[in-house]
């Protein structure tokens, strides 16, 4: 296939993905199931006669798309509002995880060919959760819930999936040599852990370093030296033997709650680059998928699903949170909100790739699962949000602003550059003098922004920032200086 057809196959998929978008809302269907569908049909059984079934890509593409997931969760996580309810979401994420491989190993023991281990192994995978899965259905459908709720699903979410990860990772190596272990287990998540959370902090630091000592005005060039950290973390964190997974989380929350430059900016960019690659990512796994044999495990498949969905998930919620401040119809919401992503099927290729017995019969599985998963969840979760009463309608007064989005502005904003030989240098704001139709609203002064009051002292190399309805009076007021108007 030439680079002009694959450029056009791939451009594509992505336009008409995004485009689905209004599919999703009007008739209410989960987007991740729609970009799933786009995957299938122009997959190798559908009318794209696209054959693509390289788990090894599927699974390295899969892992650089989640790292910027997860990153971009956890950089846009902030750590005020998850600070109550910390104990909850991680206690999910932690216990809740191993419970919940637990309650869906048992019975699929039983109707499944899976040998114990690989039933747990198929309940470590599925055990994930996709908290921005549930926040886009809440958001589409126009609905908001209970900050404790949101925060402990969000911080579920960012937290189980390199837990899940780590977990995983062990089981593969018991059944690869056949021997387990309990004290080199328990060293085993330790390291994973510890050496994860290490890593992170440290190249946090580091990074952090960077960005203050190098003075880039470029906001552009911040963003790229944080890729390039991200990508570093994930990277020397595997080397030594700690989890990478939660070394990118560790960074993003760090980054994400320290005062950077251009941070609205950095969100942006981060929010935009994680849904591309999401997109991407559902497209690519609906590519690798054959329905064919969906079809023949579908008797199998529903039968797992409502373990997951009516036992296992409620299970471990409730037991979880057994004695928290978390009521009983908050659990349950919690319980319902437990979706399936596209994390447990970039899990499942892990044991494609080991060569594990029935590994194709456990990422089929999996996908099965996840489709239920977010179409029924998904439709309903709006219905169970409002059924449980926990719609929340308080809005602060206090909202942060979005200037760019006040288009008009920026045709009506003059830039100075406050030069040596000009008349502004060394005088104070009160002493400009400022006609009614002239407002000083900004003061850059090597790339920190200023607010200016009267009597802010104006330097050389200042970039004054003024706002008017009529350029040409700026133009005209600051005619006589050598200052240069931009």
């Amino acid at each position: 296939m030439t680079i002009e057809k694959v450029c056009i196959i791939l451009g594509v998929l992505i336009l008409s993905s995004i485009f689905s978008l209004k599919l999703s809302k009007k008739f209410n269907i989960p987007t991740l199931i729609i970009y799933l569908g786009i995957g299938m049909l122009a997959g190798s059984e559908g009318i794209g006669g696209i054959a693509f079934d390289n788990a090894p890509l599927a699974q390295f593409i899969g892992s650089l798309a989640l790292c910027i997931i997860l990153f971009s969760g956890a950089f846009n996580t902030n750590i005020g509002e998850i600070r109550d309810i910390k104990k909850e979401g991680l206690a999910l994420a932690v216990i809740g995880v191993f419970l919940n491989t637990l309650f869906v190993a048992v019975p699929i023991y039983f109707f499944t060919p899976f040998e114990f281990l690989q039933a747990l192994l198929f309940g470590a995978i599925v055990s994930s959760t996709d908290a921005s899965a549930v926040m886009s259905i809440i958001g589409f459908s126009g609905l908001n819930i209970r900050k404790k709720v949101g925060g402990i699903l969000k911080l579920e979410s960012g937290t189980n999936d390199p837990m899940a990860n780590v977990l995983i990772i062990l089981l593969l190596g018991v059944i690869s040599s056949g021997r387990f272990s309990f004290p080199r287990a328990v060293l085993f998540l330790i390291a994973q852990v510890g050496l994860g959370i290490l890593c992170g902090y440290l190249i946090f630091r580091l990074a952090l370093l960077v960005l203050e000592r190098f003075e880039l005005k470029m906001q552009e060039l911040h963003q790229l030296i944080i890729v390039g950290f991200l990508l570093t973390t994930y990277g020397l964190t595997n080397l030594v033997g700690g989890n990478g997974f939660m070394a990118i989380y560790i960074l993003g929350l760090s980054l994400g709650n320290s005062p950077l430059r251009y941070r609205k900016n950095m969100n942006r960019f981060f929010s935009s680059l994680s849904w591309f690659v999401e997109v991407g990512m559902f497209v690519m796994l609906g590519l690798l998928v054959f329905p064919m044999q969906l079809m023949e495990i579908w008797r199998v498949g529903v039968l797992v699903s409502i373990v997951l969905i009516f036992l296992a998930r409620p299970l471990s919620v409730f037991l979880t949170l057994m004695g928290s401040r978390v009521e009983n119809r908050e659990k349950l919401f919690i319980s319902w909100g437990g979706l399936k992503g596209a994390v447990p099927i970039i899990f499942a290729t892990f044991p494609l790739i080991e060569g594990v017995e029935n590994s194709e019969l456990i990422f089929n599985l999996v996908f099965f699962v996840v489709v239920i998963s977010v179409i029924f969840q998904g439709v309903t979760l709006p219905f169970m949000s409002w059924y449980l009463g926990l719609e929340s309608h308080e809005e602060s007064p206090f909202q942060e602003g979005d200037l760019e989005k006040m288009e008009y502005l920026e045709e009506r904003v003059v830039k100075i550059r406050v030069s040596s030989e000009g008349i502004l240098a060394g005088r104070r704001v009160h002493e400009l003098n400022l006609p009614r139709e002239i407002l000083l609203i900004l003061i850059n002064r090597q790339g920190d922004n200023l607010l200016p009051r009267g009597n802010t002292l104006i330097r050389e190399e200042d970039e004054l920032y003024l706002l008017s309805d009529n350029l040409h009076t700026v133009r005209s007021y600051f005619s006589h200086t050598e200052d240069i108007v931009n």
